[in-house]
Formats: C-alpha cells, sequence, structure tokens
C-alpha cells in the first residue's frame, strides 16, 4: 500500500513540467551533467525533480533557500542514482544548508553557523547538513577530487544496511567479502600514506575510518575517474560494479 501511494506520488511529480530556470543550473553547477547521454540527461532531470520535491529543505543562518540550491545539490546526488531505479534516498528526509562552513557545538550536540573545517555531514536519523559556500566551491573547481555533496550522499547510500561504516552490499556475497579485502588494503594504504605525508590521489580524510573512506573514494571516483583506474584498478572495478557506470564515459564531452 505504502509503494503504491509513493509511486503515485512520484508520477504526479514527474508530469509537472520542468521549469526552464532549472536546466541552466544543471548544466552550470552539475559539471558531470553535460556528459551525460540524452537518455542519462533525461533520468538526471527527473531524479533531480522527486528529490527536490520530497525532501524538506531549509536554510539556515540567514541563507535563503532558492532553486539553485535544490537543483544544484539534487542534481548532483542523484549522478549516485543513475545506475539504479526507484530509489530516491528514501531515507533522507531534510537537507540543511547553511551559507558558510559548519561547527559542532561540543555541548549540546547542536549544528550551528560559522567559519569552521565542517563542510558538510550525514546523519544516519535522516539528515544532510551542507555548506553552500563549499558546495559552490566544488562547482567552480571541477574535478579536482573533491565533490561535497557526493561525499555526503556517499555516506547516506553506506547507511541504508543500518550504520554508516564503509561495508556496502552487492549483488553477490563474493563482491561484498572481495570490496571488504580491498577497501581494507585500500584503507591501511592511506593511513600509511597520510601518515608519512606521501602522494595520494584519495584524499588523506579517506583514513579517518572506513565510513569516510568509502566517501572519499567515491568523490574521486567520479571526479577523477581515469585516474582511479589507473593507480587503484581493482577499487574502481568495484565502484563501477557498485554504481552500475563507468563515469569516465562521461569525461571526453565534459573536457
Amino acid at each position: 500500500m505504502f509503494n503504491w501511494s509513493k509511486n503515485r506520488r512520484r508520477k504526479r511529480i514527474l508530469q509537472t513540467p520542468w521549469p526552464s530556470a532549472w536546466e541552466s543550473f544543471l548544466t552550470n553547477n552539475v559539471n558531470h551533467f553535460r556528459g551525460l547521454s540524452a537518455i542519462e540527461q533525461d533520468k538526471l532531470r527527473d531524479i533531480t525533480q522527486i528529490i527536490v520535491s520530497e525532501k524538506n529543505w531549509e536554510g539556515l543562518s540567514g541563507l535563503a533557500m532558492s532553486d539553485e540550491i535544490k537543483v544544484t545539490i539534487a542534481g548532483t546526488a542523484g549522478l549516485l542514482l543513475l545506475g539504479v531505479d526507484d530509489y530516491y534516498f528514501d531515507r533522507v528526509n531534510t537537507i540543511l544548508v547553511f551559507p558558510n562552513p559548519i561547527r559542532r557545538e561540543t555541548t549540546d550536540g547542536l549544528i550551528v553557523g560559522g567559519q569552521a573545517h565542517h563542510s558538510g555531514e550525514a546523519w544516519q536519523g535522516g539528515q544532510v547538513v551542507l555548506s553552500w559556500q563549499d558546495v559552490v566551491n566544488d562547482v567552480r573547481r571541477p574535478f579536482n577530487g573533491r565533490n561535497l555533496v557526493i561525499h555526503e550522499f556517499a555516506h547516506c547510500l553506506d547507511g541504508i544496511d543500518g550504520e554508516m561504516g564503509g561495508s556496502l552490499h552487492f549483488d553477490d556475497l563474493a563482491t561484498s567479502e572481495r570490496w571488504l579485502q580491498v577497501c581494507n588494503a585500500e584503507f591501511e594504504a592511506l593511513k600509511t600514506a597520510a601518515q608519512h605525508g606521501l602522494p595520494s590521489l584519495l584524499d588523506y580524510y579517506g583514513a579517518t575510518n572506513m565510513a569516510e573512506f568509502f566517501a572519499v573514494a567515491s568523490e574521486t571516483f567520479f571526479e577523477n575517474p581515469r585516474q582511479l583506474k589507473h593507480q587503484h584498478s581493482e577499487l574502481f572495478g568495484l565502484l563501477v560494479k557498485y554504481y552500475h557506470f563507468d563515469p569516465r564515459l562521461w569525461m571526453p564531452q565534459i573536457r
């Protein structure tokens, strides 16, 4: 019954005409959009429309929520879903957007605005917190290996099993077990690189824990897929299996 109601609601959402202004937001702010096939572009429009409509969007610390903010975030998050059907980050209920980086109050655990080192967070309870300043910075410097929206929404995918711990579930047990083996080895190698200041394609932040490793690996998968394939071939191949597409196919047209 609930799935029927959800499907009916989504069908109604997609019957709403696509706003012309939204096209420029995707084209200008979601850098991968131009590299997608026409079919993939249509799918991303649908995903974006549903995420914008279904989620509760809140601008905090004086940030006025706008369609550009919603479409930029929803369209970027939607890239992670191009390989699957009928899933729209169903457990995410609220997207909180601050104008600037955020910090956590240690006394009561609240998120407050302010200049700090946290660009975003994803909570198991269904909230995603983002700094619009950092989202925009990533848009203006595409393919540098960093993408805040992809990072935080990768956490949301990781949390589907009830825990954001970097343990992914594939279509078969053997691949799931192989992911753990490869991920553990790559995680330890990244920790060593971070400790000794060695060059690394993967951001050192991925050495924090396994959850952050998956989020950082996902950023690199979307932002620098060719380099990831060259330097971390098996990790790249497993991410292709997980996301059900190869982002290298989008890159020639983007470049």
